[in-house]
């Protein structure tokens, strides 16, 4: 009768820690911006011509937005102790419940949008490239910038290496879309062309560094 009394206790023990155990976490569209020289300027919008509750929305220091692929999407600007962080997904809804959407090309455009708004500086082309390749081939993580390269990185798992059974890392928004879409001026012509030379400076300085050496 112990021994019944005893696995039967067992059996309930594992059954009731069996959710924590088979937690999933999705990585959805989320990336961080915090290579070196790459900056984020979120005043760029606040003190644009944009509208505050209607173009966007503001709130403990995180930006949220519709998304300029998909406007059905939720975007969020925020930061933490690791860097800025870029995220898209579906509004209100928990990471469990987020669409298989195409994340990749979701923060493309985004990044896109972003570098020709002024609100990011420093990004280039490769730099996009390498994130949202990234996003595409590994599901279930999130991007971030280290040891000189872009990483993916399994989505219950932090920047600094620690892990746990959920991760920190979503597209959970916890706001609602703004009534209208964001739109504010872009970079001109002659801005973008000093912006991509800043940009390709930053590839080419190591290069010119190490032909100095020589």
């Amino acid at each position: 009768m112990h021994d019944l009394r005893l696995f039967t206790a067992l059996l309930i023990l594992s059954v009731l820690s069996a959710p924590a155990f088979a937690c999933i976490v999705y990585g959805g569209g989320v990336t961080y911006l915090n290579k070196p020289n790459v900056t984020v300027n979120i005043s760029a919008i606040t003190e644009s011509n944009a509208t505050e509750g209607a173009n966007y929305t503001l709130a403990n220091g995180t930006l949220y937005y519709r998304s300029h692929y998909n406007d059905s999407l939720l975007i969020s600007l925020s930061q933490d102790e690791y860097g800025w962080i870029l995220r898209a997904g579906i509004p209100g809804a928990s990471p469990y419940e987020q669409p298989s959407a195409n994340w990749s090309a979701a923060i493309w455009a985004e990044l896109d949008w972003l570098w020709a708004h002024k609100v990011i500086n420093g990004t280039t082309p490769e730099d996009v490239s390498q994130i949202t390749d990234l996003l595409a081939n590994s599901s279930g993580s999130y991007i971030y910038y280290k040891d000189g390269n872009w990483t993916a990185i399994a989505s219950n798992c932090l920047p600094n290496g620690d892990c746990m059974r959920c991760g920190p890392a979503s597209p959970a928004l916890n706001a609602t879309l703004p009534a209208y879409g964001l739109d504010i001026p872009e970079r001109t012509d002659d801005e973008k062309v000093n912006a991509c030379l800043a940009g390709l400076g930053l590839l080419l300085a190591p290069l010119a560094f190490l032909l100095l050496r020589l």
